[in-house]
């Protein structure tokens, strides 16, 4: 039986070497992170070079979604089809689910030369969390998409101005920009776009 038992350790220590990432922690594993697709329904956000923003924002936001769950968090969509809610309705959900983080995703607009992606937090609570949630998602989503790196900024946007845990709002690019909408549009740049985020949500909690 010692003998057995043996084999099976050492069996077992091997196959840990060979594949070590199916024994590894999930890093969120415990977290619960709130992804807010924003517009949706009658409103349809920005608008420019075919594109709505509601629409941008949900297929980016699902992917996150899908990313954050690979990554072993519990998440939360404020919407996972073309559903309008309030401010507050989305601010009421982050909270009502005991949400550790919250992220909102738009799209800007502007005059057409204005391009690049930011990301806002706002310092009402949560400040310092916020704002390095920010930074680490602003680290790495101008590489993925290729665009202007425009910072992060301090601002109080309703959603991230009112959510009691680190909470940001990311603008992708610009809508109304059209080398960002066609990155916007696209799901290769939409993939990369979520996992950016999703890295950087890792990056935060290790």
């Amino acid at each position: 039986m010692k003998l057995l038992m043996r084999s099976f350790v050492l069996l077992l220590f091997s196959f840990m070497a060979v594949f070590p990432a199916a024994f590894a922690a999930e890093p969120l594993s415990g977290k619960t992170v709130y992804v807010d697709a924003g517009h949706g329904g009658e409103d349809s956000g920005a608008v420019g070079n075919g594109l709505l923003e509601k629409d941008v924002n949900l297929e980016v936001a699902k992917l996150v979604d899908e990313k954050l769950k690979g990554e072993g968090a519990d998440t939360v969509a404020s919407r996972t089809d073309d559903t309008f809610l309030t401010l507050e309705d989305r601010v009421a959900k982050a909270s009502k689910n005991a949400s550790d983080l919250l992220i909102s995703i738009h799209a800007n607009s502007a005059v057409p030369e204005a391009s690049g992606t930011e990301t806002y937090f706002d310092s009402t609570y949560q400040a310092a969390d916020s704002e390095r949630l920010a930074s680490n998602i602003q680290e790495r989503l101008p590489d993925a998409l290729g665009t202007r790196d425009r910072g992060v900024k301090e601002s109080g946007f309703y959603v991230i101005k009112n959510s009691q845990m680190p909470s940001v709002l990311v603008e992708l690019g610009f809508i109304t920009n059209k080398t960002d909408a066609d990155k916007l549009e696209s799901p290769e740049y939409q993939e990369k776009a979520a996992g950016a985020i999703a890295d950087a949500v890792v990056s935060y909690y290790e």
